[in-house]
This record gives structure tokens, sequence and C-alpha cells, in this order.
């Protein structure tokens, strides 16, 4: 709860523990957790925590990402980004959403676009009227 929000916390779905290396491609429908070492593409997933001893390499798809550990590549997030003070994010992160936490310590090196997708329900703002 970084953001002074209740969090409603999933379940964890899945495990890559410390001391394990994968390489390949990964998708999930609950939170993973990446505790050892992760080199591919991860798509069509909720969420992604990477451990304080985590690293994860590659291609990074999914609804929102807590890091505690480091993520290298290109990163597309839909909702929540959270960067605790261990956790380093090197890469292109691209936001559809401007929901973004990072607190003392943590990094993002690297090019980041936070945006709202094309085509949603965003309504423009009206001119301001003449006062009399």
């Amino acid at each position: 709860m970084i953001t002074g929000k209740k969090v409603e916390h999933s379940i964890v779905g899945g495990m890559l523990g410390e001391g394990v290396r994968m390489e390949g491609n990964l998708s999930f429908k609950q939170t993973f957790r990446v505790d050892g070492e992760f080199k591919g593409k991860i798509a069509d997933s909720e969420r992604l925590v990477v451990g304080e001893k985590g690293n994860v390499q590659g291609e990074i798809e999914c609804d929102s990402l807590i890091c505690y550990g480091k993520i290298t590549g290109t990163i597309k997030i839909k909702g929540c980004v959270e960067v605790h003070p261990s956790g380093r994010i090197e890469g292109d992160l691209f936001m559809e959403n401007p929901l973004l936490t990072v607190l003392e310590g943590g990094t993002i090196s690297g090019n980041l676009k936070m945006g709202i997708k094309e085509g949603s329900n965003v309504l423009p703002i009206k001119e301001k009227t003449k006062e009399i």
C-alpha cells in the first residue's frame, strides 16, 4: 500500500525461486514473483513482482509491476508501477496510465513514457467561459 490507497492483493500464482535461471516466454493470470533470473518475454500477464535478488531481462507486458530487484529491457504496463529502494529499472518503460511510485533509492534509467491509450474515454477540458 505505497500510494495510501487500499490495494487488493492477488494470489501468487507462481514463482521463480532464488538460484533458478529460466529463459523463454512466460504468461500468467495471477501474481508471479521472480527471485531468480529470467531472460525472455513476459506477455499477457497480470502482476509481476521482481524480488530483491530477482533479475529480469527482455520484454515485459503486464497489468502491474512491483520492482525490488533489477529489470532490463522494454516494459509496457497498463496499470501501476512501484519501484522500491533496492529496485532498478533500465530500458524503456511505457505506461498507459500515469501510476508510478518510486521510493527513495529506487531508480529508473532510460526512457519513460506515460500517457493515455488512444481512443480512451477521456473528455476534453471545456474552455473557460468569459467572466462578467
